[in-house]
């Protein structure tokens, strides 16, 4: 080979690494809305954080190799960027201080908004700035959204019109609401919100034919989606980036009527048809005009327990409001701040795991230090694009406010919903492609061995290790959750053995709660069918490391003194007196915990101390008047202690909820003589 050959490929290096950062960006925006997976137990959120940290690993690699390939290094950054930097120090600091480590860097089960995400949020904002260099790559950037957006959008209305590709076990939601690729209709409508600016931008830019059916068909979708979710938050956000991006945009966005004439009238059409459609399907949230007309019935149903999970979130922030409890720790702090409302909003059933305002989220998790860095850098960008649009020809301002009115939308989304992988890590990617093309950008030249040299390369250094470590935990905990899901399939067809090997395997390779938990409950089950108290003590000792593992999460507690009392054999049995212990412990962590005291009523019960089950009860009654069981030991322990008449009340408050319960009627007879 000639030296002029050689010379020529050394120069051709750098750029192909840079064009594979650039296709790594495309990758990131594809991949997180699109990835979801079928082989393990959470089928949506670890794959897209899977997908995300192993990207973000190989644009970084290709970044160190354009880097060290280039005759003279450059880093472009901008004075934003110590925003950022201080963002991510203090929710370093916050891991450290957190009151639980574990959590906080890999963040909760099914949310994963840890120390480790955050820090592949700040890598892929740092390589953004490295890689959008140009209009071309922005305007590549916006259609890739559009595209992914629409097939998202697609699949979400074929579930709505009752043709999914897929069988979902039971949904947590309403049927035929749209959930996509999300796995949730509030999480899919905040990706949507977005992607309803973004994709008008592109529909208005389109030229010709092709474009104008491919761009118009995503709007379609989109807006279509957009309703089938039924998510009043996502509403919201789209109306006001719609708005933002009209303003913003000026006489490009008016520039061509005809085109804004069609987007109006197909969204007039769709919204009569989902409208009337839905007004026949019987449920209040399906039906899209009650839906809209709920958004201000701020103290009633989701919208009213949101306010009281804000409540146990201040509460939080109060707690540590330099440094916060640690990042993705709101279900740890929540349960010793939510409020008694809040637990009878839900009859005690669920604990908030997120403020479900990404204010107080960060607030409560990171500190308002770091709440106040995040927040004036997103002013900054949003800024500073608006003032650089303003100066740019039709097209490119079109996609500038596109992209700019996204952000504001997916945070006003944020207000009322909850942050994930899948849409926050476009929202990244976003902020750093305006920043690097709007933020006065600043280019440093790197001297070849020199002080700037050795410190650059001890930053690609840390920098590739973070990655490093961060895509290692995406792998482990990805592939542990393959084994869980596999473990609860041979549960379920009597492969025990299998099933104990498989759950072991789960746990070794990502020690989460629910991983205990639901090993724990399967030991106590199959220890419980074959009277097997070996399989009974295992289970016990599983319990018991859960606790260890998380000794702020109250369900331990409980699943724990479940397993010691089934374990007893009399009343006098040990056994007892330990899951009395756990259960008071549950209390202390929760106070406002109903499970743990409908268990302890029960077996209070069990030992005949009827005057504190009753105590107990009236607190379980007091949360869900409807409670079968807390009315049926109400009914029992007031008969034992003599007050009749209570008795009674008891017991046919059980037979307006049981009707034909036996107990009750003949509890009823007896107290009549």
């Amino acid at each position: 080979m000639s030296k002029t050959s050689k010379k020529t490929n050394q120069v051709s290096t750098p750029e192909q690494f840079d064009k594979w950062m650039f296709y790594g960006f495309i990758a990131v925006v594809i991949a997180l809305p699109l990835a979801m997976s079928r082989i393990t137990f959470d089928q949506f959120d670890i794959a897209k954080i899977f997908s995300l940290r192993l990207i973000t690993l190989f644009m970084l690699l290709f970044w160190v190799g354009k880097m060290l390939t280039a005759r003279q290094a450059e880093l472009r950054w901008s004075k934003f960027d110590f925003a950022v930097i201080g963002f991510l120090v203090l929710v370093f600091i916050s891991t450290l201080t957190s009151i639980h480590f574990p959590t906080a860097l890999h963040g909760k089960f099914k949310r994963y908004e840890g120390l480790l995400t955050f820090l592949n949020y700040g890598i892929i904002y740092f390589l953004a700035m490295q890689t959008f260099t140009g209009f071309k790559r922005l305007s590549t950037l916006s259609k890739a959204i559009t595209y992914t957006g629409a097939v998202v959008a697609l699949y979400g209305v074929m579930q709505y019109m009752g043709a999914d590709v897929f069988s979902w076990a039971t949904l947590p939601f309403e049927e035929r609401r749209s959930f996509s690729t999300f796995g949730n209709p509030d999480l899919l409508g905040g990706f949507l919100v977005m992607l309803a600016p973004i994709a008008l931008a592109e529909f208005l830019r389109a030229k010709d034919l092709k474009s104008n059916l491919l761009m118009g068909g995503s709007l379609f979708l989109i807006l279509l989606c957009l309703l089938t979710a039924f998510t009043r938050g996502a509403w919201l956000g789209a109306a006001f980036a719609i708005v933002f991006f009209a303003i913003v945009a000026g006489k490009a966005f008016l520039s061509n009527p005809r085109k804004l004439l069609t987007v109006l009238a197909a969204f007039i059409g769709i919204f009569v048809v989902i409208a009337v459609y839905s007004a026949t399907t019987g449920h209040e949230v399906m039906n899209l005009v009650k839906r809209i007309e709920s958004i201000t019935q701020i103290t009633e149903g989701s919208a009213g327990s949101r306010i009281e999970i804000w409540k146990a979130g201040l509460k939080m922030v109060e707690e540590d409001p330099v440094f916060g409890l640690g990042p993705d720790t709101f279900r740890l702090g929540s349960e010793r701040y939510e409020t008694l409302k809040y637990v009878q909003m839900n009859q005690g059933r669920s604990v908030a795991d997120n403020a479900h305002n990404y204010v107080v989220q960060l607030a409560a998790g990171v500190g308002i230090p770091a709440t106040l860095l995040f927040l004036g850098f997103l002013a900054a960008v949003v800024v500073l694009a608006v003032m650089y649009l303003r100066k740019q020809d039709s097209e490119e301002r079109l996609v500038y406010a596109g992209l700019t009115a996204a952000l504001v939308g997916y945070f006003i989304h944020l207000i009322f919903g909850v942050s994930i992988s899948g849409s926050t890590g476009v929202f990244w990617v976003i902020m750093g492609a305006l920043m690097a093309s709007v933020g006065k950008v600043r280019v440093t030249a790197i001297v070849p061995r020199s002080n700037s040299d050795i410190y650059l390369k001890f930053a690609m250094a840390a920098l590739v290790l973070v990655a490093l470590v961060s895509a290692y935990f995406g792998v482990t905990m990805y592939v542990a959750d393959v084994h869980y899901a596999t473990a609860l399939k041979m549960a379920g067809t009597g492969q025990y053995n299998e099933a104990v090997s498989r759950y072991e395997k789960a746990i070794i390779l990502y020690k989460n709660g629910r991983y205990y938990d639901g090993y724990g409950m399967f030991l106590e089950q199959l220890g419980i069918s074959q009277n097997n108290k070996s399989t009974l003590d295992k289970a016990i000792a599983t319990f018991e490391e859960a606790v260890r593992q998380e000794p702020l999460e109250a369900d331990h507690y409980i699943f724990l003194a479940s397993a010691y009392s089934k374990s007893a054999l009399r009343p006098d049995d040990p056994s007892i007196a330990l899951a009395e212990q756990e259960l008071k412990k549950a209390i202390a962590i929760r106070p406002n915990a109903f499970s743990a005291r409908l268990l302890l009523a029960n077996i209070y019960t069990y030992e005949e101390k009827y005057t504190e089950a009753i105590e107990l009860l009236d607190f379980v009654l007091l949360v869900d008047a409807g409670s079968e069981a807390g009315l049926r030991l109400l009914g029992q322990s007031r008969k034992a202690v003599g007050d009749t008449e209570k008795a009674k009340a008891a017991y046919e408050r059980l037979l307006v909820v049981k009707p034909d319960d036996a107990e009750a009627k003949a509890a009823l007879k007896d107290l009549a003589k």
